[in-house]
Order: C-alpha cells, then structure tokens, then sequence
C-alpha cells in the first residue's frame, strides 16, 4: 500500500512571502536584445522628432498665419474700443466740470458787480448800529466791506438833513475805504475770472477735439465697410437710394382735378420768424464773455 502525499491548499508559505523580486541583470543580455531595444527607442524619438516637425510646419502654414492675423486685429480693436470708450467718459467728465465750472463764474460775476455797484452806495448812509467817535478821537479801524450785523431789531439805514463834524468825518472816511476796498475785491476777481475763463477754454477745446476725433473714427469705419462689402450688396444699396427719387418724381407728376384753386400759404421762413419772439437785449455790463 502506497503513501499519498497531502495535496496543496495553494496558501503561500513562509518562505515564499520573504522571497525577493529577483532584479534584471543587464549586463547578462545578449547582443540583440539589445539591438532591439537601441532601435525602439530610436524610432521612438524619430516619431517625437517627427510630430515636432508638423507642428512647427503647422504653425508657419498660410492658414495658421491668417489666423494669427486674425487675433492681432481683434486685439488692436479691442484695445482702439476699450481707448474710445474711456477718452468718451473723461470728454464728458471734462464737458461736465466745464459747465459747472461756467455757472460758478457767472455767479461769482453777478455777486461781484453787484457789490461793487451797491456797497458805495450804502457807505453814502449812516446806521443804527454805527459807533460814531467823537471828534477830538480817531475813528475806529474796522473791515470796511465786512456785512452788517444781525440783530433785533435789525440796523436801519438814516442820513440827517445836517450831518454833526463828527458825522461828515465818519462818512468821508467810510466812503473811502469801501471804494478803495470794493475795487480792489473787483480786480481780484477779475484775475480770477480771466484764469477761470482760460480753464473752460481749455476744457472746451478737450471736448471739440474729442468729438472730431470720434466722428473721424466713425466715417473711417463707415468707409472700410462700404469697401469692404461684396459688390452685390453695392449695388442693392444703390438701387435703394435711386428709389426715394424716383418716387418724388411720381409725386411730382400728379395733378389735382378736383379744380378747386390751391390756398395760399405764407413761406415757412417767414413764420418762423413770426413764431421766434425778439432777442433780448443784453446788458453790456451784466455780460460775461466766455
């Protein structure tokens, strides 16, 4: 009777568990494999060398540089745009300040004239509230443009029918010195105005030149796209301008039977006139030349 050997459950032993991966030995290949192996990695880089090649013939084919044409000129109009939307908003910022800049020495002008026309007139007249020195004391020095208090009640103006010594000598002085003072605050502001007015100019001229420069662009574009444009649609937009002609032509030739006579109507130059009011007149001094 035979003994038979156990049969093998295939768990992996203990032994087998520590066994290493055997490493390859190059050394111990023979001449062709590696033959084999030169001449793969050879044809290898060959097809990377290869695929470098069309891309670079890809680049510098015609349709690559149309394409690339292409992108410049959407960048250059881009970046024309995006300059022709910004210069539009500071032309109207520039538009903006120079108006208010305007109404400011309009006012200023008004405020100005006035003052120098009326305080004069008012140092001419005593008031209420005025502390009159006597005569063998100097007056007292005070702003003479400076504007009367308020008070309740408030300061009335008064000029007696016989002024006292002490009286004439107040207002001989004050009459002085709210000229002197009131020509001085003019001169002032008319060197102010005369820098004003030259700010506006120049924000003025900002502005023309920014709107030549926009409605230069526009007829330049209009231009490139009328040559642009195929020749069919030439000539499809010249026959739709030739029709508006033909048709008042048509209108010309049509004659009413009805007989009656045709009314009589007053030229439209004429009521226009009629409807535009007279202009005013302005007043020389009031004026503000800009």
């Amino acid at each position: 009777m035979t003994d038979v050997a156990p049969a093998s459950t295939g768990a992996p032993s203990q032994g087998d568990s520590t066994r290493k991966r055997p490493r390859l030995n190059l050394g111990a290949l023979t001449g062709g494999e590696r033959k084999r192996g030169k001449s793969m990695l050879g044809l290898m880089l060959g097809t990377l060398n290869k695929a470098k090649v069309e891309d670079k013939e890809r680049n510098a084919s015609e349709a690559a540089k149309k394409r690339q044409l292409i992108e410049q000129r959407l960048q250059i109009k881009l970046r024309k745009e995006t300059d022709s939307v910004r210069r539009a908003e500071e032309a109207k910022k520039e538009k903006t300040l120079a108006n208010r800049k305007e109404e400011d020495l309009q006012l200023k002008d008004s405020i100005y004239k006035l003052r120098r026309k009326r305080l004069p007139v008012l140092a001419n007249f005593l008031l209420t509230s005025d502390q009159i020195p006597v005569e063998d004391s100097s007056p007292p020095s005070s702003k003479p443009l400076t504007p009367v208090p308020r008070s309740h009640p408030p300061p009335l103006y008064y000029l007696p029918a016989v002024l006292t010594p002490a009286q004439a000598a107040f207002l001989t002085q004050r009459k002085a010195e709210v000229s002197e003072a009131a020509e001085k605050e003019w001169e002032q502001f008319r060197q102010e105005r005369e820098t004003g007015i030259g700010e506006i100019r120049e924000l003025r001229q900002k502005v023309a030149d920014e709107e030549a420069r926009q409605k230069s662009e526009r007829e330049n574009m209009d231009t490139d796209a009328r040559e642009s444009a195929p020749p069919e649609s030439r000539d499809v937009e010249s026959i739709s301008t030739d029709k508006p002609h033909e048709s008042a032509k048509d209108s010309a030739m049509d004659v009413d039977d009805s007989g009656s006579p045709p009314k009589a109507s007053e030229p439209p130059e004429s009521a226009e006139k009629k409807d535009e009011p007279a202009p005013m007149q302005a007043d020389d001094d009031d004026a503000v030349e800009y």
